[in-house]
């Protein structure tokens, strides 16, 4: 008689244990990736906040402002003259400026969900005599830390294919320069995660543009889904919000020409509104509108007092 000790499990013991098995990583994957998903948003906030409290610090002994970089470099040890100085305020100069005073590393920039290929840690920060300046040895940052991917060519003709910068902020320009500094005022963004374009006004709402940098942008990937816009806010109090939606309800403007009892209107984040009308500004009024506006800033361009800025699209 053959012993019962030795007896294996059935075909069908077999087939009831791999079921199950499959039934539980059925359960378990969807609740894993929500914990990633959200450890990814806690730490994507708490870097907001440390960019923010170093350009905080940075406008302790700045007379309040976050920094300008073209007043900075006004000697042009770091990057060749310019038209006017405000030229040199792009977020790769205002970023790196911060990080070669160690307010914070380069890896702060680079938010854990990012979505971007191309936006990457800058490694190889050159705090000493960095050879991408005019005069290394009185440099006042690395110029070849740069924020967005772009095709632009430095003085010295190096490319520049790699972004090192996740996040937008205020552009320090024209009437919303006041804005670009330590306010300590709840309702002013100052940095945070970038994202989509949108078609619209602030009366009738917003909308996603079709295509690449709209209903297709990864930013809508770095936390919300295929067809919203989530994201970290920090705001010029130094709190950070996890928003919902491009235009928060508690950030509001009042556009001067709507309606009476109708002119205040969610603010949206990523679009420059005409202060009067809620429309869709022109490119060329930066010097002009106060609403709030996050933007990576590639290119400035024009004459002082009427800026044309370019911005980094994804």
């Amino acid at each position: 008689m053959r012993s019962k000790k030795n007896r294996g499990f059935t075909l069908i013991e077999l087939l009831v244990v791999i079921a199950i098995i499959a039934l539980l990583i059925g359960i378990l994957l969807p609740a894993l990736g929500k914990a990633r998903q959200s450890a990814r948003q806690l730490k994507c906030s708490s870097q907001v906040r440390g960019i923010l409290q170093g350009m905080v610090l940075w406008a302790q002994s700045n007379q309040d402002k976050y920094p300008d970089a073209g007043k900075v470099d006004q000697k042009n040890d770091t990057l060749p003259s310019q038209t006017f100085d405000a030229m040199k305020n792009q977020s790769r100069n205002i970023y790196s400026l911060l990080i070669y005073n160690s307010f914070f590393p380069p890896e702060l920039l680079v938010t854990p969900a990012e979505s971007d290929g191309l936006i990457v840690r800058y490694e190889g920060y050159e705090l000493d005599d960095p050879q991408g300046a005019v005069n290394p040895d009185k440099a006042l940052w690395d110029p070849k830390f740069k924020a967005a991917p772009t095709d632009f060519k430095m003085h010295n003709g190096t490319d520049l294919a790699e972004g090192n910068a996740s996040y937008a902020h205020t552009p320090p320009f024209g009437n919303r320069i006041s804005k670009f500094g330590s306010t300590y005022i709840a309702t002013e963004p100052g940095v945070g995660n970038r994202g989509p374009q949108f078609t619209g006004d602030a009366q009738t709402g917003w909308t996603l543009v079709p295509g690449a940098l709209g209903t297709e942008s990864l930013t809508l990937l770095i936390h919300g889904s295929r067809v919203k816009w989530e994201g970290n806010i920090g705001y010029n109090d130094n709190h950070v919000n996890f928003e919902t939606r491009p235009d928060p309800e508690g950030l509001t403007f009042s556009f001067m020409n709507l309606p009476p009892g109708s002119k205040t209107k969610p603010d949206n984040l990523f679009v420059s509104e005409d202060d009067k009308t809620g429309q869709i500004a022109a490119p060329n009024v930066a010097y002009v509108q106060t609403n709030a506006w996050l933007q990576i800033i590639t290119k400035v361009s024009g004459q002082q007092n009427n800026a044309t800025i370019e911005i980094f699209k994804d």
